[in-house]
């Protein structure tokens, strides 16, 4: 295996740890009546300290990537591939934000059961009663939201797919940054719901899920304008493959929130494998094997 794949590698494995390790957090770190968290408990620490390890280590392994000069690699000239496989990974990725876009417009309109909205933590009951959830408009809001940004990257995507010599599908650029709208959006209603929380070890791991969400977005839209960078964007994808995977063992109280986290570190990371592999193809069709540039 090429050393270029151990970010993705790392960030996936990091990400099964500190589900894990979230979720042993939830069932023994916080007060079942309150949801005020234990002092001292051993399974928050652990996922504190694993979530710093696995930044450093995610920061050391982007210098493996190659470093760009102005104008850098472009979307999607240089993220083509033949691969069927590479290919899906991106794919599986935007169904599921449309997925969540459904989801939110189904929420909206309380077309779907209460229990599957619930969440483990009595607080976060109490919150959406007082009203302090998301509103019926601002979670209509977030799915027609969460349906143009699949829309719209699947033109991107479509363009990775690479035949014969024919040259790569043009996009508008401007469309790879809705998914960094929407998200802004989802982070500003998120943060209202929990900066009322007094517990900051409850919702601290889905704010940074969407903060890094946001920002490996960002770095993926800078490639449409020949503006990417290879190691910022691998750096904050594999960060929000990391965090997302720990927020799926929260139990978060939205059904579409879940589908967010999963289908945007799957998109963003296979959006990272069709980078790397474009590079490494690329390295291989000049006949030289080329070292990461310092």
């Amino acid at each position: 295996m090429d050393k270029r794949y151990l970010l993705p590698l790392t960030a996936a494995l990091g990400g099964a740890a500190v589900w894990v390790l979230r979720l042993l957090e939830n069932r023994v770190g916080f007060e079942p009546d309150t949801g005020l968290p234990i002092p001292g408990n051993l399974a928050g620490l652990a996922l504190a300290a694993a979530l710093a390890g696995i930044g450093i280590a995610l920061a050391i392994m982007a210098r493996l990537l190659p470093s760009e000069e102005e104008p850098g690699p472009a979307l999607p000239d240089n993220f083509t591939s033949s691969s069927t496989g590479l290919l899906a990974v991106p794919v599986c990725g935007l169904f599921l934000i449309a997925l969540s876009g459904t989801a939110d417009l189904a929420e909206s309109f309380s077309l779907l059961p209460e229990g599957a909205v619930s969440s483990q933590h009595t607080i976060y009951g109490i919150l959406r009663a007082g009203g302090l959830g998301f509103s019926p408009q601002g979670q209509m809001l977030l799915g027609f939201l969460g349906l143009i940004t699949a829309a719209g990257l699947f033109p991107a995507l479509a363009g990775c797919r690479r035949c014969g010599d024919r040259p790569a599908h043009r996009f508008p650029s401007v469309i790879t940054l809705l998914p960094v709208m929407a998200l802004v959006v989802r982070l500003v209603l998120t943060y209202r719901i929990d900066s009322v929380n007094p517990s900051l070890s409850m919702y601290y791991v889905e704010l940074l899920a969407l903060v890094f969400l946001t920002l490996g977005f960002y770095r993926l839209s800078s490639f449409a304008f020949q503006a990417g960078q290879t190691r910022r964007f691998a750096f904050y994808s594999g960060a929000a493959v990391v965090f997302c995977t720990a927020s799926l063992a929260d139990g978060s109280i939205y059904l579409s929130s879940l589908l967010l986290y999963a289908g945007g570190a799957v998109t963003l990371i296979g959006f990272l494998l069709l980078r790397i592999a474009n590079e490494i193809e690329s390295e291989q069709d000049d006949g030289t094997i080329i070292g990461p540039s310092e």
